[in-house]
């Protein structure tokens, strides 16, 4: 431990006049009584203490920050069972926090974060394990999964859905689907970690459990269908599953995948938002339902994207809803074209071919460019804070891959969740709407449809038109 540090706390000690008896540790400190207080219980060998000291002394923002000695803390507090602190160490060396990068190091961490049940280890260990040794990542993913974990369920859907690490099984796929979606109503969201998160773009369980079960769905036979649904609304935590169904494929060891299958899926690019030159002017004067339509409904395209293109041929993919802002771009749901490396955009007998241009899958804003193509534009965007609740609004896009379809309702509410700003509304989302247009009585563009709340009547949200120049 540096003597900077002791020659600090001793006079830290002495202006707050704390004794060992009065020292007490039990959130991270913020004062200099608490650092004080939290030094010398972790001196004492308190554990949480010394990983809470590392974690002041870790933060690069604080006045006190000194990496090398937050790494003394947090080895002392993983050296007494605390796996928050070899979740510290193992971040600190694998991205080179304070110390230069040891992979090797932080693998050994990350593999006593395992020994002691650690579910962010777990989940991290499994996904550095789908290359290198896949019936390992199954392993660590089943035993996740059967503890009630959406993320690892989520994982297994996907994997069994494309195949390599695990064997290739739909039904198997669609059951994990289905439990995922399960188990994220129910619990709350699985201890996370940006290398499992970065890699996947997992957003919340629910709505990605239900996307990903209606397009597994939609591949299966009807009886093996409802076979499956009713084994999976059976499931209890604690339970590994039988074998779902055919096997399509077995596992294909030294085969890494990438994202959520195919090596031809392509990341999307970094998210940039989109120049203050396309926030068109509001029009004000109202029109009716027709009218409307006959406006703006050009401007809504149908989204086809699938992971290859033997997958597009076979009608193994994803619709969607896109709105044009400009001749060449257009904004969707990170949702609808993530992991997909063949886009295509229609409309009557129009068919375009996509590229992403931006997106960023936590806030499930993309951007999209045609070239060649010339789109047809949406007329006005209006701002969030000028909408009013009880506004009539219609939704446009594609449900189930309905061209052009309208919806009519109500925005019955102006919500704002952690940075994004969503209207609320009665007008019909579906599975295929997201990504398509919320447009108020006047053909302005107010919001991109992205989700609806199953089990309840009338609760669609659409993201603020406006956030995606943000």
């Amino acid at each position: 431990m540096s003597s900077r540090w002791v020659w600090t706390m001793a006079i830290l000690v002495a202006m707050g006049g704390v004794s060992p008896a009065q020292a007490g540790c039990v959130a991270r400190p913020s004062s200099t009584a608490e650092l004080a207080q939290c030094s010398t219980a972790a001196a004492g060998g308190d554990f949480m203490a010394a990983r809470l000291l590392g974690d002041v002394l870790g933060d690069p923002s604080q006045r006190h920050y000194d990496p090398t000695t937050a790494l003394s803390w947090w080895e002392q507090a993983a050296a007494g069972g605390d796996d928050q602190a070899l979740r510290r160490l193992f971040d600190a060396h694998w991205y080179g926090r304070g110390t230069p990068k040891d992979p090797a190091r932080a693998r050994s961490y990350l593999a006593k974060a395992v020994a002691a049940g650690a579910p962010w280890a777990r989940l991290v260990r499994a996904v550095l394990a789908e290359g290198e040794e896949p019936a390992l990542a199954a392993d660590l993913y089943n035993g996740l999964a059967a503890e009630g974990n959406c993320l690892a369920q989520l994982r297994l859907a996907h994997g069994h859905d494309r195949g390599g690490w695990v064997e290739k099984n739909r039904s198997q796929a669609l059951y994990w689907a289905i439990v995922a979606g399960l188990a994220g109503r129910s619990e709350s969201r699985p201890d996370d970690h940006p290398l499992f998160e970065n890699r996947f773009h997992y957003r919340e369980c629910t709505s990605e459990a239900y996307f990903l079960r209606e397009e597994l769905a939609r591949n299966l036979a009807s009886d093996l269908r409802v076979r499956v649904e009713e084994t999976a609304a059976a499931w209890k935590p604690g339970r590994i599953p039988e074998r779902q169904g055919p096997v399509d494929a077995p596992p294909a060891p030294g085969v890494t995948p990438v994202g959520l299958g195919s090596g031809a899926a392509a990341k999307l690019p970094e998210w940039h938002p989109l120049p203050a030159s396309l926030l068109r002017p509001p029009g004000r004067s109202r029109l009716g339902a027709e009218d409307v339509f006959a406006t703006v409904g050009r401007s809504v395209y149908v989204v086809v994207a699938a992971r290859t293109e033997e997958d597009l041929k076979a009608r193994r993919g994803r619709f969607g809803s896109a709105v044009a802002l400009d001749e060449r771009t257009l904004v969707t749901n990170c949702h609808v074209i993530d992991e997909m490396a063949v886009i295509l955009l229609r409309q009557g007998g129009q068919t375009l071919r996509a590229t992403p241009s931006g997106g960023d899958p936590a806030t499930d804003r993309c951007l999209m460019t045609v070239s060649p193509g010339r789109l047809s534009a949406v007329p006005g965007i209006r701002a969030w804070d000028d909408l009013r609740v009880g506004e009539t609004v219609y939704s446009i896009g594609a449900p189930k891959g309905l061209e052009a379809t309208l919806g009519q309702g109500l925005i019955s509410g102006l919500r704002q969740i952690k940075t994004l700003r969503y209207v609320q509304t009665t007008a019909p989302i579906s599975p295929g709407s997201s990504g398509g247009g919320l447009f108020d009585a006047s053909g302005n563009l107010v919001g991109i449809t992205t989700f609806h709340i199953r089990d309840a009547d009338g609760l669609n949200f659409a993201i603020a038109a406006e956030d995606f120049f943000r």
